[in-house]
């Protein structure tokens, strides 16, 4: 194996776990203008809330390693870059079996009660902490002396081909999500909660849609370059353009994100005040994962260099 087959094993990896992500999240925005929504105790509302948190946690943390390789390494394989997604990876797993262990408590109050919601979301957690954490590390105990004699690939100079793969690869992964929460977000328009909204919250809602359709549009729009100017050819210049592109389409996804935060918090307490403060959290999370730490560790390698 190359080293560059690593890391894109690594990025196929995240994109598995995106792809079990994008669901909750679609479950989140529109379970809360579900017409049983209204008739949830406030344990089950906090539950849902929580679970909406966690699921932008992941993504956010999912989608963290896509940023720094486009922005930090510009596409190289690195040592560091595979070392960020396992350690991107492991966490995003936990904060996603938190998530599943709250819906499964907000889906189970509403038939068995608070005691089996309470008994059932536990359950989830640990199962997914044995099969994701737990399994894993017992294995671990278990490799043969072949298996561990195994080298680790040497971090090699990576080719066109593989960088221009690999770009088109991080899109994949991050437009699973952007086009789940899309298609959400048109089908709460539909509801009857969603009509009953104040006015201020369907501005705030049609701006998180244009926002993410922004997204998913500089997402593909890559491929339509590669296929129209370059004809499906390996070019740097073409790298540099889908770079730009992919790296630029995580902006208006964070305002997406973040705005729709709102419109389900102000649903699920009806207070203005408390879902401003959980958007601007969630933007500034996002924001911090996506840009201010990979242009920080970017700023800091250059530092280096030049002294």
């Amino acid at each position: 194996m190359k080293f560059g087959d690593l890391v894109q094993v690594s990025l196929d990896e995240l994109r598995m776990q995106m792809l079990g992500a994008q669901v909750l999240f679609g479950f989140q925005l529109q379970g809360v203008f579900q017409e049983r929504f209204s008739g949830m105790s406030l344990a089950g509302r906090v539950a849902d809330l929580s679970a909406l948190s966690l699921i932008v946690l992941t993504i956010g943390l999912l989608l963290a390693v896509p940023s720094q390789h486009r922005l930090v390494d510009n596409g190289n394989d690195t040592m560091r870059i595979f070392g960020v997604a396992r350690r991107f990876a492991q966490p995003a797993l936990f904060s996603f079996a938190l998530a599943l262990a709250c819906d499964i408590f907000v889906v189970a109050e509403g038939y068995g009660g608070r005691e089996v919601a309470v008994g059932a979301a536990i359950g989830t957690f640990v199962v997914a902490l044995l099969l994701w954490y737990g399994l894993g590390a017992g294995l671990r105990g278990t490799l043969t002396a072949k298996e561990r004699s195994i080298a680790m690939p040497k971090e090699t100079p990576t080719d066109l081909h593989t960088k221009i793969n690999q770009m088109l690869t991080e899109a994949r992964v991050i437009l699973p999500g952007a086009q789940a929460l899309l298609g959400f977000q048109f089908v709460v328009t539909m509801t009857k909660a969603f009509a009953a909204m104040p006015p201020a919250d369907h501005a705030v809602h049609f701006l998180a849609l244009a926002a993410v359709a922004l997204s998913v549009m500089l997402l593909l729009a890559p491929a339509a370059v590669h296929r129209l100017t370059f004809g499906g050819r390996d070019v740097p210049r073409f790298h540099d353009i889908g770079s730009l592109l992919v790296t630029l389409a995580l902006i208006p996804l964070a305002v997406g994100i973040a705005a729709d935060v709102y419109v389900a918090a102000a649903r699920v307490f009806d207070d203005r005040a408390l879902a401003g403060w959980g958007s601007g959290v969630a933007f500034l999370t996002l924001v911090a994962l996506w840009y201010i730490v990979p242009l920080s560790l970017r700023r800091s390698r250059a530092s280096e260099v030049n002294r």
